[in-house]
């Protein structure tokens, strides 16, 4: 699948196109189909700061916490509703 990811973290990081895995299917999550992401005040944070917030993934990382799409599996322990 395509993504959008950062190699490396700090002011000049930049965002850059690539193919990864589509994710597996875990219990308790649903897989979705991104539509539509953005990149808001968080995601811009742990770009700058990496590893000095908790939050931060290790590199290289997918950001974007808000998105838009269509579910298209539904994990166990998911009801779907």
């Amino acid at each position: 699948m395509k993504a959008m990811l950062i190699n490396a973290y700090g002011d000049d990081a930049v965002f850059e196109a690539a193919e990864v895995a589509k994710p597996e299917l875990m219990t308790g999550h649903v897989l979705v189909k991104i539509a539509a992401s953005s990149v808001n005040t968080v995601d811009t944070m742990i770009r700058k700061m990496g590893k000095e917030l908790p939050l931060s993934p290790d590199t290289p990382a997918i950001l974007g916490m808000d998105f838009a799409g269509t579910v298209e599996a539904v994990g166990n322990g998911q009801s779907g509703d």
